[in-house]
């Protein structure tokens, strides 16, 4: 069956794209944060989003940190980076953007006040396979603000087994960008050449380990951290170990929640896990047999895509994690700018398509362009738009994977 695009979409799409088609002049400046000064000399590059990352302009900042980009299609979605110190730093440029501002710092191989916010651990398993999501938030508080840049600015360590399939890193306010882990040379140690800027930068590795219905885990925490958490969906256990710091803190949303607060590097956080389970936020009622949210409650909850709740008995220091905790996000960050305004850029030729793809993938689409459309205009506020944002990236990052 032929879907028919609504005509008030076509013609927003067509009002949009008349009024950013043409070229236009973006400027912007470049502060340093840890002197309070304005940057000198850096450059400044402007990427293009489309079927990638072009580099469209180039220039540098001037004795007071300003620069100047022509931008020859308006209409386009693009990014502007600023490397300082040998260390990028980046700012989006939604289409009609005319002015950008972008602070950097200065860096060093080693600083104090860095410190772990959080480890969470997501597991499910099924057909043999055991696959963990493990999100690390990690805070550089350093004082005049200054980025840590080194070979190894973030170490970990995984499981014996473990099969890496995917792993991003995302500075403060950022967009996830994949980022190789490095052996070091140690057993199952790794670390990520990524630099730790000023705020909370986020790694996230997802990889997969042979199951036999149950495996014994035994997580090595290099720093001391603040929250450590393990969710399963309801159809798996979890046994802590013998001295393990890891106790039951509720569940809510088909997840079993673990968590060891305030733990020092080394601490005993191990636990064996049995059963299988996944969660599914799209598969309908089943999703309560298989650990999932059921979406006829899903207009009562408030979070992301209207069917996350707040985890029972979760610790103030994990409220801003909840999302992380009960919700399967398809082995990438919560937040990716760069596949939202790719997909933008997309919306107009999936209209023209006549392999249409599936409905839920496109209404999504429109979503996410009536969304920027509306903050383009200032109808919506910040905080509305941010939470709008947050769930959409969830659902349509949820939507690719699965299509894939």
């Amino acid at each position: 069956m032929q879907y028919r695009i609504p005509k008030a979409f076509i013609l927003a799409l067509l009002v949009t794209a008349s009024l950013y088609s043409s070229a236009a002049d973006l400027t912007g400046t470049v502060t340093n944060k840890t002197t309070n000064k304005p940057a000198v000399g850096d450059d400044v590059i402007l990427l293009r989003l489309a079927q990638g990352m072009d580099e469209v302009a180039r220039t540098k900042t001037d004795a007071q940190g300003h620069f100047k980009l022509n931008v020859a299609d308006a209409g386009t979605a693009h990014l502007v980076r600023v490397n300082h110190r040998n260390v990028n730093y980046h700012r989006p440029a939604p289409p009609g953007t005319t002015s950008v501002d972008v602070d950097v710092f200065d860096a060093a191989e080693s600083l104090d006040n860095i410190s772990q916010s959080v480890d969470v651990m997501r597991l499910e398993a099924d057909g043999g396979e055991l696959r963990v999501v493990e999100m690390y938030g990690i805070n550089n508080a350093s004082n005049p603000p200054r980025t840590l840049m080194s070979p190894k600015s973030f170490e970990m360590v995984l499981p014996d087994g473990a099969k890496i399939m995917q792993a991003l890193a995302a500075g403060p306010g950022g967009m996830p960008v994949t980022s190789t882990p490095i052996p070091t040379g140690e057993k199952n140690h790794y670390t990520f050449l990524f630099p730790i800027r000023p705020g909370e930068t986020r790694f996230q590795v997802a990889y997969s380990m042979p199951y036999s219905g149950s495996a014994k885990l035994d997580p090595k925490l290099l720093r001391p951290t603040e929250n450590f958490a393990v969710s399963i969906p309801k159809s798996m256990q979890i046994t802590p170990a013998a001295g393990s710091k890891l106790e039951a803190k509720g569940e809510d949303a088909g997840m079993s929640v673990y968590v060891a607060q305030k733990t020092a590097a080394g601490a005993p956080v191990g636990f064996t896990v049995s059963g299988t389970g996944t969660v599914a936020l799209d598969k309908g009622s089943d999703g309560a047999e298989q650990g999932g949210t059921n979406p006829s409650d899903a207009a009562n909850r408030t979070g992301p895509g209207g069917g996350l709740g707040t985890p029972i008995n979760t610790p103030d220091g994990l409220s801003k994690y909840k999302w992380w905790l009960i919700a399967l996000v398809a082995l990438m960050l919560v937040g990716g700018a760069a596949y939202s305004m790719n997909s933008l850029q997309n919306v107009a030729s999936a209209a023209g398509s006549n392999t249409m793809a599936p409905s839920m993938q496109h209404t999504l689409k429109e979503e996410l362009f009536e969304l920027e459309s509306e903050r383009l205009q200032n109808k919506i506020s910040p905080e509305e738009y941010a939470k709008a944002k947050a769930a959409l990236d969830l659902l349509m990052l949820r939507v690719a994977s699965r299509k894939g």
